[in-house]
């Protein structure tokens, strides 16, 4: 019975190992792929990231872009200078509230890039190859992680 116990813990420790390994892989993978996909157009990945999150969300505080890219602070902020250096957004203070910062795509910006062709190209060209199948699979796959993840965080809460 002792062995038993032994080789499930063994089993549940290969299973855990193995998917963080794949994750960790799969993150790299999308890193190289948006970084070589975002050169096409002039961008860095990050960069091109945050222009995605203030077209769908203009007027955001760097500190709600950080939390919806999920990089700090000051890492967007040196983002958003290089934006704002090369015109492609602006910074904005509301008369409201002169010590907040609010961020927009510039005016120019859409003049010199299509960016839901951008978005088009970016996303579907990574899963163009893929079968609705496959694609439903992963995302299955993607949405049991999150599921044990958070099934695992509220169980440790209710400690």
């Amino acid at each position: 019975m002792v062995e038993t116990n032994k080789n499930s813990e063994q089993s549940m420790i290969d299973y855990a190992e193995k998917i963080v390994r794949l994750l960790k892989t799969t993150r790299k993978e999308l890193n190289d792929y948006s970084f070589e996909k975002s050169k096409q157009y002039g961008f860095t990945g990050p960069q091109l990231f945050l222009v995605f999150v203030l077209y769908k969300y203009p007027g955001l505080s760097l500190q709600e872009v950080s939390e919806k890219i999920g990089l700090s602070k000051s890492t967007v902020s040196g983002i958003v200078d290089r934006l704002v250096c090369q015109g492609d957004v602006v910074r904005e203070i509301p008369s409201e509230d002169r010590r907040s910062v609010k961020l927009f795509l510039s005016s120019d910006f859409s003049k010199k890039h299509n960016l839901m062709e951008i978005k088009r190209q970016f996303l579907t060209d990574l899963i163009s190859d893929a079968s609705t199948e496959d694609l439903n699979t992963v995302i299955n796959g993607l949405e049991k992680i999150y599921e044990i993840i958070q099934n695992k965080k509220l169980k440790n809460t209710e400690k």
